[in-house]
């Protein structure tokens, strides 16, 4: 049965907290390097796992298999970033990990990605809220087009002149702060090459605490904006859960041949 023994110290600590629950969650985030014949060739993991299910769960990725990542109508090397639950059933034995849900974005580390100033008239008034901006990044990594997708205000319930108003003022700062961005430059090595779209949050909050970015809340969003430089079929896209600081390559399409949820680990 695989999965059930080595993972007794990671659990230990959430089953003394959900003592009465069978199922256990873990969401876990890392990066994912694929071959020009799919095959994973890196793997590297952000999130801290004790060792036995870290081996787990590198076991498993290793084995993966991937749709060739076509760049101009060639199968490259390819870096996505790689997000997954874990799930841990309780069984007579001990626990089952499983994999719940997969998900992968294109993947370009920012270098310099300096937030913008909060409007005065904004912070005075009390008024909070994120903006989704659009980025086109060239080569070298420098930004040389910005647009903004969409603002919202989670928690508030906002009329649409005020919407109008506030988000002309957050997404002007935004698209300022935007345009002096750097990310790293096209990996020549996986035939990156430049004009790559990356969309990322940014987040105004008054006070010292952020909004909780989980169960159910209000949340008023103003009019969704095309990417100008984008055809209308590269307009679909799910940036949804996407955090500040965190990074939506459009240019990445990566697709799992194996099936990977519910499989166990």
């Amino acid at each position: 049965m695989k999965g059930i023994w080595g993972i007794a110290l990671w659990l230990l600590v959430a089953v003394a907290a959900h003592a009465q629950t069978a199922e256990l969650r873990m969401p876990v985030s890392g990066e994912i390097g694929i071959d020009p014949d799919g095959a994973v060739f890196d793997y590297r993991l952000d999130t801290e796992l004790t060792p036995a299910v870290a081996a787990l769960v590198e076991r498993s990725v290793r084995q993966w298999k991937f749709e060739p990542v076509l760049r101009g109508g060639v199968a490259t090397r390819a870096k996505a970033r790689m997000r997954l639950t874990l799930i841990a059933h309780q069984v007579p034995a001990g626990y089952q990990l499983q994999v719940e849900h997969v998900q992968f974005s294109g993947y370009r580390a920012s270098i310099k990605m300096t937030p913008p100033r909060y409007p005065v008239e904004a912070a005075r008034g009390g008024v909070s809220g994120n903006v989704l901006v659009a980025v086109r990044v060239n080569a070298e990594g420098r930004v040389v087009d910005a647009s903004a997708v969409q603002t919202s205000w989670p928690n508030s319930k906002v009329n649409e002149a005020a919407r109008r108003y506030w988000g002309k003022v957050l997404e002007k700062a935004s698209l300022e702060a935007a345009r002096r961005w750097v990310f790293e430059s096209a990996d020549a090595a996986l035939h990156e090459t430049g004009d790559a779209t990356l969309v990322v949050p940014v987040n105004f909050w008054v006070g010292d605490t952020t909004p909780p970015d989980t169960g159910w809340r209000y949340e008023s969003a103003g009019p969704t904006n095309p990417i100008p430089w984008l055809t209308p079929e590269q307009q679909a896209f799910d940036a949804s859960g996407l955090k500040q600081g965190e990074v939506l390559a459009l240019d990445l399409a990566v697709k799992l041949k194996t099936p990977v949820v519910g499989s166990l680990l």
